[in-house]
């Protein structure tokens, strides 16, 4: 009887230790989860989209010279979006004053960022922000940045799993805060993900990143994760085996250092983000998760940032 309890027990021990080397193989290929497709009837979160939910969607709006029009798409009679596609339900129309009619935009839904009329990259001219969703099984919100001047045309997208927001600053300039949702299940559940914040800039028809300019905000989330963290945890964190339990009985811990590594590299404090890693996290472990770091963070937003300027919108072909 005790040789068949030994026998169980071993199985057992070789089966956790083939899951743990799994996962940790696993992980620097694994993305964030991707959104559901949604139901006709659902709405993204955390953030509004006139077009197809409200009943005035339709209404002409004035902006500079142009109006814009947010309308219905037509629908796909051969595909029916059986490939989960999320079919674009709307339409942005633009109008010349001379009654020039242009695409400029489509989505599974869309809406008018309240930041369309202001100069957002210093060109002269004002600029319109359609925020979209994409409702399929590709990921997630995107913003089209459309130049309003003699020749209206995209001078920049965005693509972001989460909303983002465009604030206008008292000196004119506009800045985008973001919320980098590659890190959304790194290492610990969705529920206590460590998802790092951007700030970033038009600075002519490009996007850059200008978090750095912005400490303040990443050092508060910093002193209040180290305030939070016990002597007495971070010594059984340093002393633990991540191919033992996969970190999965300190998922309090490990968010607090995320915070801390993730705040510093992502506030344009390169060296001091390894420097803390090195002191907080599990020395065995130290090289692999910096290189999952590195190499999910450049799979993120700022990937968004290195994409060239697309190309103008091509005339609308509809008339209504």
């Amino acid at each position: 009887m005790k040789s068949r309890l030994l026998f169980l027990l071993l199985i057992l021990v070789v089966a956790l230790s083939a899951m743990a080397h799994a996962q940790d193989d696993d992980d620097d290929d694994k993305g964030p989860a991707k959104p559901s497709v949604m139901r006709p009837t659902d709405k993204p979160a955390g953030a509004r989209f006139a077009c197809p939910y409200e009943k005035d969607f339709q209404q002409p709006r004035k902006i500079a010279a142009y109006t814009v029009r947010l309308l219905p798409s037509k629908k796909d009679r051969d595909d029916k979006d059986k490939d989960n596609d999320g079919d674009p339900r709307c339409r942005a129309i633009l109008i010349s004053p001379s009654g020039k009619r242009t695409t400029v935009a489509q989505g599974w839904a869309l809406g008018l960022d309240e930041i369309s009329g202001a100069d957002l990259n210093a060109d002269g001219n004002p600029e319109l922000v359609l925020n979209g969703y994409t409702g399929g099984l590709h990921c997630c919100y995107t913003y089209l940045i459309v130049t309003l001047g003699p020749s209206p045309h995209v001078v920049r997208t965005l693509r972001s799993q989460l909303p983002v927001i465009f604030s206008r600053q008292p000196d004119g300039t506009t800045l985008i805060h973001a919320d980098d949702g590659i890190f959304d299940y790194f290492l610990v559940p969705h529920s206590d993900a460590v998802i790092p914040k951007l700030v970033l800039q038009m600075e002519g028809n490009n996007l850059v990143d200008v978090s750095a300019r912005f400490p303040k905000a990443y050092d508060e989330e910093i002193e209040q994760a180290r305030s939070q963290l016990t002597s007495l945890e971070l010594e059984k964190f340093r002393q633990s085996n991540y191919r033992d339990r996969l970190f999965t009985d300190q998922v309090s811990t490990v968010h607090k250092v995320l915070t801390i590594v993730l705040d510093y590299l992502y506030s344009g404090r390169e060296a001091k983000a390894w420097e803390v890693l090195n002191e907080l996290w599990p020395a065995a472990d130290v090289a692999r998760v910096k290189s999952l770091i590195v190499e999910r963070r450049h799979r993120g937003l700022l990937a968004e940032l290195a994409e060239r300027t697309p190309k103008a919108p091509q005339e609308a072909t509809t008339t209504n």
